[in-house]
């Protein structure tokens, strides 16, 4: 039960990012990428809730982004 309310917390938390950015801003283009984001990042969370051993953004972030760094220095 408790994982319920928080999977409907995230929901609700993202559903309300999500609108507030549509409604505030004027390109369509920046409305879809916010919005895509946002609902990546939800399901993420929801993932995490269910399975908390699962690498998180962070991981997933240095994994794509990793070697560009390393590149970098």
């Amino acid at each position: 039960m408790v994982k319920l309310g928080s999977v409907l917390g995230v929901l609700l938390l993202a559903a309300t990012i999500i609108y507030v950015e549509w409604k505030n801003s004027e390109e369509n283009k920046v409305r879809w990428i916010t919005g895509g984001i946002t609902a990546i990042s939800a399901v993420i969370g929801i993932l995490l809730l269910f399975d908390p051993s699962l690498p998180g953004p962070g991981a997933v972030v240095k994994l794509l982004f990793g070697g560009v760094d390393k590149a970098l220095k």
